[in-house]
Parts: C-alpha cells; structure tokens; sequence
C-alpha cells in the first residue's frame, strides 16, 4: 500500500474511540517494562481473556514475548501525563509513575480505573503486530471515567462532559487549572503587560480543552494529576466561558514557575475573577473542604463537594 494511502487508513482507524492502556511486564532480571496501547479489547468472559496488539518495532517486544503473562492498567481520564510518558523513550518510567504489583507481580499503575493480571495463553503474529492473549487471573475496577482517544487527541470523557453540561453553551472556552505543587501555586507572567495568569488554553479566543491545557504543561515540564472541577462561569463582558479545575503534580521539571501562596503578586492579577477564585482555593485549602463555583465572573453560587 502507498504511503498517502497508509495515511489515509491510519486516518479511517483514528475514527473509532477507543481507551486508553499501559501494558506492562518484566523482563528476566526483573526490571519493568511497560508501553501505552489502545490496540486493546476484550475477548471472552467464560473463559476470562483479553487481548493487546504490540508493534513489531516496539523496544520491548521480545520481553513480552518471552513473558509468561502481563499487566494491563486501563488509564482514567486525569491520567493523560502517563499515556504521553509510556508512549515514551523516557527510560526512568516506573520511577515516575506510582505502581504497585499485581498477585503475579506485574506492575499496575496507581490511579487507573480498571487492571487486569493476566496469563499469556497465545500469541498471534499478525501484519506489523503480534497479538498477545492473556488470560485474566485477577482484574479489579472502580467508577472513575477510562481516558478516550479519537482523531489522533486525547478526550476526557467524564469532566468534560460535566463541564460540557454546566456551561451549556456554543461560546468560546478557557480551559484552566489552579496548580499546586508543595504548597506554590503555577503563575505566569505575560511580558506584554506585566499581568500575571493562571495556565490555561483558549486564552487566544479559540476553545480550550482539558487536552490542550495538559499537553501545554507537558511541554513545559509539568505533569498534573486533575483532583476537580474548581469553577465554571460565564465571562458577561464577551460571552465566553471559562472551566477551571484543581490539580496537583506528578513531577515538575520548572519549580521556578510555581510561587508560595503568602507570595503570590496580587497587584499583578487585572482578572477579578481570577483573584476570586485564588483567595478561595486558599481559604478552601486550608478548611480541606472545596466547591465548584457556577455562575458568571461577577456572581454566583458555591456547590459544595461532598
């Protein structure tokens, strides 16, 4: 097949949804190896197996090979961070990741929303894959939404719907996020006017998007875990709306961008919505006890979190 129409395929294929996986294993000496797959089904409830395409170019393909069984980890949707890490060359994963091992002793990553143990049953060389069958020894699952993926981008299935239904609206969005990393806060300084901003995407009039705001923060070296939904308003002076969320980190790579809260330069936020929603997360951070705003930047009401 030609290489436009490979593209072509490849782009027929990135229309189907699918979930996101990190598929690990161990090699001889027990090092662990791990890659992100969504070439991942199930096959059989009775007897239990499932099944996950490997690339023949993949560095760890002869360790799964050689494997007597492997992990499955079903990524939920605030994991993006670690769907970009093992899809990776990084060679310090597991050192960034949180994981624990399964009953047969393949790591499982911390967070996801659904594990599988498996014992590998056959293999199936097929094309530029081969196609690994486990059968399912253990498993375990909770109510977290999974992390989709379609059209070559990330979708967050859960929040975005959640935020989708609070605005309710085809305007504009501003994605963004208060960050938190030991107590600091991630503020930005725009050279241009001297104001200073919380990470988000959209701010150039274009819609934003959870995705978007992740990978801008990957760029830079920060990868964040999304705990909430923090506010959801209206902007009146120029019908968009802006969605932001609490998070914390996973790993930072530039401390220097994060500020001590008693050290954050109010003078600098021209936003009054942004300084409104920055002195309540202080006040709420140190109650323990936090709320989603809804309304528009001037009012609204506080809901709350159980």
């Amino acid at each position: 097949m030609e290489f436009s129409e490979l593209r072509r395929l490849r782009s027929a294929f990135g229309t189907f949804l699918t979930g996101i996986t990190v598929v690990t294993t161990r090699q001889g000496d027990g090092i662990p190896r791990g890659f992100t797959a969504n070439s991942f089904t199930s096959v059989s409830l009775d007897p239990p197996m499932l099944l996950v395409c490997v690339d023949k170019q993949a560095e760890s393909l002869d360790v799964f090979l050689e494997s007597p069984g492997f992990g499955i980890s079903i990524l939920a949707e605030n994991q993006i961070d670690l769907s970009v890490l093992f899809a990776s060359k990084q060679p310090e994963k597991f050192e960034i990741a949180e994981w624990t091992d399964s009953p047969s002793g393949y790591p499982i990553l911390e967070g996801a929303c659904a594990w599988f143990d498996c014992e590998q049953c056959n293999q199936v060389d097929s094309g530029d894959h081969v196609v690994l069958f486990g059968k399912i020894l253990n498993f375990g699952y909770n109510s977290k939404y999974g992390l989709g993926y379609i059209r070559g981008g990330y979708m967050t299935p859960g929040l975005e719907y959640s935020a989708g239904r609070a605005y309710g609206s085809d305007s504009p969005v501003v994605v963004g996020a208060i960050v938190e990393h030991d107590g600091k806060i991630l503020l930005y300084d725009d050279p241009k006017n001297a104001d200073v901003y919380l990470p988000a995407s959209g701010l150039d009039g274009n819609s934003g998007s959870l995705q978007q705001l992740q990978s801008s923060l990957i760029d830079q070296g920060i990868w964040i875990v999304i705990d909430s939904l923090f506010a959801v308003y209206e902007n009146e002076d120029h019908a968009s709306q802006s969605i932001y969320y609490r998070a914390s980190t996973r790993k930072v790579e530039r401390l220097e961008l994060f500020r001590p809260i008693d050290q954050i330069p109010w003078d600098g936020i021209s936003s009054p919505a942004l300084k409104s929603m920055l002195n309540r997360y202080i006040e709420e951070s140190s109650r323990k006890r936090f709320g989603i705003y809804f309304g528009s930047d001037r009012n609204g009401i506080i809901q709350n979190l159980m």
